[in-house]
């Protein structure tokens, strides 16, 4: 269902604004998510998951978009690719490479910086703890260090939820003021990135960097595309293979939302920051209004969602890393500062995402999909704001 198509890499693209002005894209602009004229947004992990949505939602809103990323997994490869036929030009490098990052965004000149690249997965942070604190750690740093350096004007700095003290995530919905101190490697090195956002933010306090910047906790994201070692793509890839899927704690709750919300919000926060409508150096969670839907009720709403061949196993799959059973977040802060509500309610989300898998199965390509998906997305916006 989910696409699988592949590449084993793609070609590195020179970014200047010349190409902008020179490329075709085959999505026109359609209305706007946002009010972007010609500003330029630099997103680093633009071919993962939520970079490539957000991407797509920011070329049909009209801004020009620059990737940085890898893309050196088969599934970051093909949304880099399909990207690039939207106009997002690439620079195909690492994050933790100061020099090249500083270079993209000195010949970039963007207006904005979204920094997504990231190890992102728990499992892969007890196999692989260094590589996990290299990405998370001196990847925020050199970003933070490069826009500080670079005058960029507006930086959004992305970490996760996993960032706060386990006693906090056990006292019930946690807000921004709550204590950090994540446990494991992915969880402690979200940490430490918000430490290292807190500092750089402070310097621009003190005025030493121009740079207006805020740092986004990120509860779960789900949505179609996503390929990684999750649950909802590992849920998909066992109905769709016929097998019966075993969640590892069907009583774990997680505040589930949809990437077509969160890349809403992002791009309200790049504005919002851009205008100077709100103070620089916040950290905002990014959450749904309630938390209510477990691991197990998501499960079922996705086997409800594929039809009939679903099977859900009563057995638990084995976990070799520890999991926190509940996390609540208390996204109020950030929904009132920035104007932000989401639209995929919590009993849609298993529905609009097995839609976008058949989208695919149909006929349509990824980037299609997102498109049409986002379309949807923005009539609902357009209608809501007409109707109030």
């Amino acid at each position: 269902m989910l696409d699988g198509g592949t590449r084993s890499a793609f070609r590195r693209v020179r970014v200047t604004r010349a190409m902008h002005a020179r490329g075709k894209t085959a999505i026109r602009p359609s209305g706007r998510f946002g009010p972007w004229r010609d500003e330029t947004i630099f997103v680093t992990g633009h071919s993962g998951f939520i970079g490539a949505w957000l991407c797509t939602m920011l070329r049909m809103s009209g801004a020009h978009v620059v990737g940085f990323s890898l893309s050196e997994d088969s599934a970051s490869a093909t949304r880099a690719d399909w990207l690039e036929t939207l106009s997002v030009p690439a620079v195909q490098e690492d994050v933790r490479d100061f020099d090249a990052l500083v270079a993209a965004i000195e010949t970039t000149q963007p207006d904005v910086v979204v920094h997504l690249a990231a190890q992102a997965l728990l499992g892969p942070g007890y196999q692989e703890p260094r590589h996990t604190f290299d990405v998370n750690v001196n990847g925020s740093l050199n970003v933070l260090e490069a826009v500080r350096r670079t005058g960029t004007p507006a930086l959004v700095h992305v970490t996760s939820d996993k960032c706060y003290a386990p006693a906090a995530l056990a006292a019930g919905a946690v807000a921004e003021d709550a204590p950090l101190g994540g446990t494991g490697p992915y969880p402690a090195s979200k940490t430490i990135a918000e430490i290292l956002f807190r500092e750089y933010a402070e310097l621009g306090r003190r005025g030493s960097s121009e740079t207006r910047m805020s740092s986004l906790r990120l509860g779960n994201v789900i949505g179609g595309g996503d390929e990684a070692d999750r649950l909802v793509p590992n849920c998909l890839r066992a109905f769709e293979s016929g097998r019966p899927f075993a969640a590892r704690d069907p009583m774990a709750l997680r505040p589930w939302q949809h990437v077509m919300d969160v890349a809403t919000g992002m791009c309200l926060l790049a504005q919002a920051l851009l205008e100077r409508r709100i103070p620089s150096g916040l950290s905002l969670n990014f959450a749904p209004p309630v938390c209510n839907l477990t691991v197990g009720d998501l499960v079922n709403d996705l086997a409800a969602s594929w039809g009939p061949h679903a099977h859900i196993s009563q057995q638990r799959a084995t976990c070799a890393f520890p999991e926190e059973p509940v996390l609540r977040l208390d996204g109020s802060y950030a929904s009132a500062l920035l104007g932000w509500q989401h639209r995929v309610e919590s009993a849609a989300l298993a529905d609009v995402t097995v839609a976008w898998g058949r989208l695919v199965a149909q006929g349509l390509s990824p980037a299609q999909a997102t498109a049409t998906q986002l379309r949807s997305y923005q009539q609902e916006m357009l209608a809501t704001a007409t109707a109030s």
